[in-house]
């Protein structure tokens, strides 16, 4: 019997050592008096080829685990610990502020890809901002299906996770792949939130990947079309309305005017019109883009990491700045104005304007 619980131990030991924390602790869903903290574990490796003691793919077996914390005070800064007294486990944000209160949000995106260059971006925002809040603008990883990424990906966004509440938006790279709903805790692919006296609208425009047949794409469409309108016509009382999606309706990239998502982001112009959204944030082009069209502020940040686009397609009376450079976007709300910032790793400011209510 005691050689059988010395067996049992020995392999719970080789087990809990082989379990190692490889993302995270992050903070999603701050919403309200809520918000959850996950984590990213390896329990494991997976190996696979012709001849398995000379494997050609090696990809580690991921888990996400979470907790969930309600009845959290508003605006204010949260400390928390979920591995036990580590400092790997501890982290802090702050919760959302009430309406009437000053906030900094960072906008950024595609970091799928030139891993050196996205460190250098999330390096920029934690020296040049004082953000609580950050937004992804969607191509997190190169291809989500690939497990190998995500570690690297969480790796390289350590900094910034451990400071700040983190809203993620579905890009094509992610291909609607599983683990981006697991690791974030993401319930649907589009999503809102508030935050001071800003509305936050995050949508998937990201069609191609939502099924299988054309039937299916539309209905998808037509129904986050349905749920958008009824959204924004809930939020008129907040000072801004902001929409975040993948694909840009417009576009400076000449080569990218075409694509079958920017045609569908296109389509919602309309009701970003009648509903007074003051700013549609994108990304899938790598570069920076500011437009103007019917009062509507159109900024694309896609400078986080991914190979850089040119800026060949300007569309006169349209286009206010484009700049082909890495870069992240500063977002400073108040309940008299919106000031954006867009900075180069430098520090350079390559665009700046400011809205009122």
């Amino acid at each position: 019997m005691k050689r059988v619980l010395i067996c049992f131990l020995a392999l719970c030991a080789a087990a809990a050592a082989q379990d190692k924390v490889v993302g995270g602790p992050y903070v999603v869903n701050a919403t309200g008096r809520s918000a959850t903290v996950g984590w990213i574990v390896q329990v494991g490796e997976a190996k696979a080829g012709v001849d398995l003691a000379k494997p050609t793919h090696v990809a580690p077996v991921l888990e996400s685990r979470k907790v969930s914390f309600t009845g959290l005070p508003a605006g204010q800064t949260i400390n928390y610990d979920v591995l036990g007294g580590s400092e790997e486990g501890k982290g802090s944000f702050k919760t959302p502020p009430a309406a009437g209160t000053p906030f900094e949000a960072v906008v950024f995106g595609d970091t799928r890809t030139r891993h050196d260059l996205h460190r250098k971006v999330i390096a920029a925002i934690m020296e040049k901002s004082q953000a609580e809040v950050a937004i992804h603008t969607g191509d997190l990883v190169s291809d989500g299906f690939d497990t190998a990424q995500w570690p690297l990906f969480f790796d390289i966004e350590r900094p910034l996770l451990k400071k700040m509440a983190f809203f993620p938006v579905l890009g094509n790279h992610e291909r609607g792949n599983y683990k981006y709903y697991d690791f974030f805790e993401v319930q649907s692919p589009y999503y809102s939130f508030n935050w001071g006296d800003a509305h936050f609208v995050i949508l998937n425009s990201d069609v191609g990947n939502v099924a299988m047949s054309a039937d299916s794409r539309s209905k998808f469409w037509d129904e986050q079309t349905r749920w958008l309108e009824e959204d924004l016509a809930r939020s008129q009382k907040a000072s801004f309305r902001i929409v975040v999606m993948h694909h840009p309706p417009f576009t400076a990239t000449a080569s990218r005017q075409g694509g079958g998502g920017n045609v569908f982001a296109r389509g919602l112009i309309p009701l970003f019109e009648k509903y007074k959204v003051k700013f549609v944030f994108n990304g899938h082009d790598h570069n920076y883009q500011h437009h103007e069209w019917m009062g509507v502020h159109y900024v694309v940040t896609g400078g986080g990491g991914a190979p850089l686009y040119p800026v060949t397609g300007a569309m006169e009376g349209i286009t206010k700045k484009v700049v082909s450079t890495e870069h992240f976007v500063r977002l400073k709300v108040t309940p008299t104005s919106a000031a954006v910032e867009a900075i180069a790793l430098d520090g350079t400011i390559l665009d700046a304007f400011e809205l009122k209510p």
